[in-house]
């Protein structure tokens, strides 16, 4: 009876020691989730600022140049249009962004992760037996391009598996390199845009003299190919 109560106990102590593992590991996740909750609102916000300053710029540039004011660099006169600076704006505004959502609010989540990753190593596998919990599975699938899970069998349990790895870090930092491209080139489009309008109002006679000179320039080499 007295071993029977010993192994009871030991049961008990042992079921109450994995019921606080799992309660760690419970918090674990949630820690995980807010830290990426954060990131992905941060970018969310960095995106909608774009559009919205895409659709402002859009909006004051088909109002002409009561938005626009003149520099002069060199004698040359440049308009400078509202729009650009705005979209300018967003360019630093993504940049903030990214050092938030980097410096910040990813380091945060790498270590909440790392410290997911070490106890369901020490801890959850042997309680579930499992190749890999979920902390570190999603770690694999999401630092593998080429990640790849193979079905446990009798012989052995699951393989995982993986050589192309890009980490989410850089993936991130890609997709905020391709939004700040985007927006200087939008910027240097407009730039261009406005100034060459600008230029067309302002000497509205230039193309036809152009047009003079190059029917000039043919129809005197006509008439010398005539002569000879």
């Amino acid at each position: 009876m007295r071993e029977t109560g010993q192994a009871m106990a030991t049961k008990s102590q042992n079921q109450s020691q994995e019921d606080r593992y799992i309660t760690i590991w419970s918090k674990a996740v949630d820690t995980q989730m807010h830290f990426n909750e954060m990131s992905a609102k941060s970018r969310q916000l960095g995106l909608t600022f774009v559009v919205a300053v895409l659709g402002v710029a859009l909006i004051l540039v088909s109002r002409g140049d009561d938005f626009a004011f003149e520099i002069s660099v060199g004698g040359t006169t440049f308009q400078i249009h509202v729009s650009v600076i705005l979209i300018l704006g967003a360019w630093s505004a993504i940049v903030a962004v990214q050092t938030l959502d980097l410096e910040v609010y990813h380091k945060m989540l790498r270590g909440a992760v790392t410290f997911g990753e070490d106890f369901e190593e020490k801890y959850m596998k042997q309680i579930f037996s499992l190749e890999k919990g979920m902390t570190q599975a999603v770690s694999h699938f999401a630092r593998y391009e080429d990640a790849q899970r193979t079905a446990p069998t009798v012989q052995k349990s699951a393989q995982y598996s993986g050589c192309n790895e890009v980490t989410t870090e850089d993936k991130i930092k890609k997709f905020y390199k391709r939004i700040r491209w985007f927006t200087l080139i939008a910027a240097a489009v407009l730039f261009v845009a406005t100034n060459w309008v600008n230029w067309e109002r302002m000497n509205p006679n230039s193309n036809k003299v152009s047009l003079q000179k190059s029917e000039m320039a043919l129809h005197k080499g006509l008439a010398r190919n005539s002569v000879k």
